[in-house]
């Protein structure tokens, strides 16, 4: 019998912290809701860097199992524990070019998505479209969670707006690992050439295309859009 067998990776420090955080979720030691020990007493209790202990917290924040919330610290945050076990985000955090993929996968499925919408966006579907970029305007100063639910909301209702069954139940697939991925990366996007103001003009343009039923202007301002998102988010992981 011939099998191709794949050379053996040696484990980076930072994922043998995530490692044996995730298993102490998993076993009931530490509990959604608990509040992690400061960086000094984690880098004291895994003998490891500083810069070991960061790169572990930000894959864990990037997974949706962390919630760093200012001036008060890092908290786990109320997730399934079982649900770690199969969740894609638990593998994108320790591959550059599984995060490349996924967000290859992103734009297989939306840039065609969106002309489908273009054509096919009942009025009502037109009207949420544009009652998520008020929220996302509304808040442009904040940088918070609204922003980020209505700027995931939006591509959704995309979605949901080609009357397509299987294009809704691929975006229901991934649309908690990319809600885990804008949240952790989204600091970082506007570090560089991105601005909430760029964003939101980005999804209108979107919008518009929609709204004027013209689906080639809809998959052009989809892909540069998300092709824009992607270079920044690869500059900073």
């Amino acid at each position: 019998m011939h099998v191709e067998l794949k050379p053996i990776k040696t484990k980076k420090i930072y994922e043998e912290i995530v490692d044996q955080i995730r298993q102490l979720l998993i076993d009931g030691h530490i509990k959604p809701g608990d509040k992690l020990p400061s960086e000094r007493e984690l880098i004291e209790s895994f003998k490891v860097s500083r810069s070991s202990i960061r790169e572990a917290l930000s894959a864990l924040e990037m997974m949706g199992i962390l919630e760093v919330r200012t001036g008060e610290g890092t908290f786990i945050r109320h997730i399934r524990p079982e649900s770690m076990m199969t969740s894609l985000a638990w593998s994108l955090y320790l591959d550059k070019g599984s995060i490349l993929e996924m967000l290859e996968v992103r734009k297989m499925i939306e840039v065609q998505a969106v002309g489908y919408a273009a054509k096919r966006a009942t009025e009502k579907e037109v009207n949420q479209l544009n009652e998520t970029l008020d929220k996302m305007k509304n808040n442009i100063e904040n940088m918070g969670s609204i922003s980020e639910k209505a700027d995931m909301m939006f591509h959704y209702t995309i979605a949901v707006a080609t009357q397509n069954k299987i294009t809704i139940r691929l975006m229901d697939t991934i649309s908690d690992n990319l809600q885990h991925l804008i949240h952790a990366t989204r600091p970082k996007l506007y570090e560089g050439k991105y601005t909430p103001e760029l964003l939101y003009n980005e999804h209108e343009k979107i919008y518009k295309a929609i709204r004027n039923r013209d689906s080639e202007e809809a998959r052009k301002q989809m892909l540069e859009h998300l092709n824009g998102v992607e270079n920044e988010i690869l500059k900073n992981i």
